[in-house]
């Protein structure tokens, strides 16, 4: 049987309740206004259960391990959960004069096994606590109302950095500000040249602003905030006091061997609160104009404080904040903080997604963990760094671990499964208490610790059991490399639908969202959203685009392809020296083409897999010194192929080794056949084949024309480029009727006519 969902749960027991108690009230709500210096606050919520005979209010509570969640309520008396239910409690004595009991009913989301906490209401302790919190809601709303004041200023004095907008530059702009004034979600193709960044971050914080509150920037890579970082720069150097900040992923940010937010542990989390208070840190960081990852760690280490709560702490203050897609997006994100409008109001902040074409996979990734014999065998070497004790009680509950994945190997090969939940709680629970015992040991935490690895490791997956609907499904999966039980979710567009609710305006843009209406469906926008393309700025001249359709780069046909595509290679890049790149649709067949290469006039490069930014980096200089030409092998969809610009003379020319589609594997069908039954058979192969492999395919080719000044040739080898889908995703301007005028009968002497013609302009 299914996971029931939170909400499922709390239904089942709003309905027993009221069979049991026919004065039972579900959803009740409950506010009280209070009086506190020149303000008014109310303070409102829905309890979940009320009753009159007898006089109780009931909070229900899911979990997937309720005895753990009972402890910790029963322990700690500031939870949350427990001002909340003394709050709705307060709320009906003020009213009434009554003092209701209260009572904290917890179910398990797994096997509805409940248990009730009964909660103390103290009206004269809490009466000492809400002096307190009044007292900061009235200095939070006095700091609010500066803030929200400043940015009205602001958005009036807020002008275009730009004297003269880019050709096509003005017309995004309109177009979006337009779109705001709507208050209705934008999807913008725009090519690199328009200045895109600039034309949608500059209407959609002047808007913001002007009703007080901030825009959210996301992109899908930490790297890609600099361009992010830069635009506001532009705005900033204009005499704008905006403050920006760049959010970084805690990992990154942590002064410690591992991420462990325990003040145990870390001594940064240790009264993180109080030494903020006493330094008075909110008021340094809203001194800042631009907070960035390398500020935040030098004000942590100087005051010990954690530096990336600090950032945290800095949401609200920021005017624009830049991060990468999971703090909007994952399960685990900072949506709630990211979204807070300023003041209690209608209005909500703004978000802008760059390179929109990436958010459908990663936001799929994100509700996608797995489990597999393969990880959990790394892990197990990894537990010899621990004491003797801690590894000695681990290796039971690996090979327990190991054996739980490998039990769905015996009824056959891979397949569509239902997890049994109740061994993995149990082994959850063991491992849970063996990580407490680890870290209230001495032992000294490790970078990458194995303990914690395994604890997050199987919280995470269990977590992940609870997701719902026709959209996930959960395999066992056997390879060659290893077995794997894995939760899929084909389509994230509800959960993305969720968060945008969050948000007054939405735009999603990049060089690549075509066909729309697939962009559409899987960014979770409305069909009748209006999308717009722009063509690029820079003269067709500059570019010579070709298709070589005899060479099949199809997975049966590559070891016979490989030593064609080598050819295509020296050929072309004899016709011109220069810098050129061919990018693959996997490191393999990039492999089998490079034992073909012959190529005395070039220094080849190659792509390796998991390569770090230095190496990265060193590529790039490489290539940018230009003292031997060079051909750079990669793949597509890599680091090489999105998200870096190779100006000028750097890049000549790149082809495109085949559209890049994903492996034909059992997993991957099971979301094509979920795309067949919700989007129609016709769109179903497309969908979760097609269309991701041509997004890969465009930001390949786009690398080569950055700047109006630049010249090269963009190379697609396959006949699956005439494709009418196939050339459905393909940018207007690349043919005006077919993708067929692409191909060239005579490729070297048409290249060669390109050279020179592009050598005639250079010299007029």
């Amino acid at each position: 049987m299914p996971p029931l969902s939170g909400q499922e749960i709390h239904v089942a027991v709003q309905r027993r309740r009221q069979k049991e108690v026919g004065s039972y009230i579900p959803e009740k709500s409950m506010s009280w206004v209070f009086q506190a210096d020149r303000y008014e606050f109310k303070i409102s919520g829905r309890a979940d259960g009320f009753t009159d005979e007898p006089l109780q209010i009931e909070e229900i509570k899911t979990a997937f391990d309720i005895d753990e969640l009972w402890r910790k309520l029963k322990n700690d008396k500031d939870h949350p959960y427990i001002w909340q239910i003394r709050s709705y409690g307060y709320f009906h004595y003020k009213a009434t004069g009554k003092v209701p009991s209260l009572n904290m009913h917890l179910v398990s989301s797994r096997n509805f096994k409940s248990l009730d906490l009964k909660i103390e209401l103290d009206i004269p302790h809490y009466e000492l606590w809400l002096a307190l919190r009044l007292e900061e809601l009235v200095e939070e709303t006095k700091q609010k109302e500066k803030l929200f004041n400043h940015r009205q200023k602001i958005a009036k004095e807020l002008s275009f950095p730009f004297a003269q907008p880019r050709p096509g530059q003005r017309e995004l702009i309109e177009v979006i500000e337009s779109q705001v004034a709507n208050e209705s979600p934008l999807l913008v193709q725009a090519p690199t040249g328009l200045g895109k960044t600039i034309g949608v971050l500059y209407p959609n914080l002047k808007d913001s602003l002007a009703r007080g509150q901030k825009t959210v920037y996301v992109t899908p890579k930490n790297s890609q905030h600099v361009v992010a970082e830069e635009a506001v720069e532009k705005l900033q150097d204009q005499g704008c006091k905006i403050r920006s900040l760049t959010l970084t992923a805690k990992s990154k940010m942590c002064l410690k061997a591992e991420t462990l937010c325990n003040p145990g542990y870390c001594e940064y989390a240790r009264d993180y609160y109080t030494k903020v208070a006493e330094h008075q840190l909110l008021d340094k960081i809203n001194r800042k104009r631009k907070l960035t990852h390398e500020k935040l760690v030098e004000m942590g280490q100087e005051y010990q404080v954690c530096p990336f709560e600090l950032s945290v702490e800095a949401i609200e203050r920021a005017d624009v904040v830049i991060g990468d897609y999971n703090y909007a997006f994952s399960p685990r994100s900072l949506l709630s903080r990211l979204s807070e409008p300023l003041l209690e109001s209608d209005e909500k902040p703004n978000m802008v997604i760059d390179e929109a074409h990436n958010l459908p996979s990663r936001a799929q990734d994100y509700f996608s963990p797995s489990l597999s014999v393969q990880d959990l065998e790394l892990l197990e070497k990894d537990f010899v760094q621990l004491p003797p004790a801690i590894s000695f009680q681990a290796s039971p509950l690996l090979r327990k671990a190991k054996s739980l994945i490998q039990d769905y190997g015996k009824d056959g090969g891979s397949r569509k499964i239902e997890i049994a939940m109740e061994p993995f709680l149990d082994l959850e629970r063991s491992i849970r208490a063996l990580t407490t015992e680890y870290l209230e040991s001495d032992s000294e935490i490790i970078t990458r610790d194995p303990m914690l690895r395994l604890m997050n490791m199987w919280s995470d997956f269990i977590a992940a059991l609870e997701y719902r609907g026709p959209e996930f499904f959960t395999t066992y999966q056997n390879s060659r490399f290893s077995e794997m039980l894995k939760v899929t979710c084909c389509d994230a567009s509800e959960q993305l639908k969720q968060a945008y609710t969050k948000f007054k305006n939405v735009v999603a843009f990049s060089a690549t969202l075509k066909p729309f209406t697939y962009y559409q469906e899987l960014l979770g926008f409305p069909k009748d959203c209006k999308t717009v393309e722009f063509q690029s700025p820079f003269k067709v001249e500059n570019r010579r685009l070709l298709i070589i359709p005899q060479i099949s780069t199809k997975y049966s046909d590559r070891h016979v392809s490989a030593a064609k595509v080598a050819e295509v290679l020296s050929r072309v890049t004899q016709v011109k020296s220069g810098n050129y790149m061919a990018l693959f649709p996997s490191f393999e067949f990039l492999a089998q083409v490079e034992k073909h290469l012959n190529l005395p006039h070039l220094r080849v490069l190659r792509q390796e897999r998991d390569m770090k930014q230095l190496e990265v980096q060193f590529y790039l200089e490489e290539m940018k010194a230009a003292n031997d030409p060079i051909l750079l092998l990669g793949v597509q969809g890599g680091v090489f192929s999105e998200g870096v610009d190779f100006p000028g003379k750097m890049l000549i020319g790149t082809f495109v080794i085949g559209p890049a589609l994903p492996s034909f594997d059992f997993e991957r069908e099971q979301i094509r056949h979920y795309f067949d039954q919700r989007y129609g058979k016709e769109n179903g192969f497309n969908y979760t084949y097609v269309y991701p492999a041509m997004a890969k395919a465009i930001q390949s080719a786009g690398r080569v024309i950055r700047s109006e000044t630049d010249q090269g040739v963009i190379i697609l080898v396959d006949s699956r480029f005439l494709n009418p889908t196939y050339a459905e995703a393909m940018p207007e301007g690349w043919f005006e009727e077919s993708p067929r005028e692409l191909v060239s009968q005579k490729i070297i002497a048409d290249l060669e006519h390109f050279w020179r013609s592009c050598e005639t302009a250079t010299c007029n």
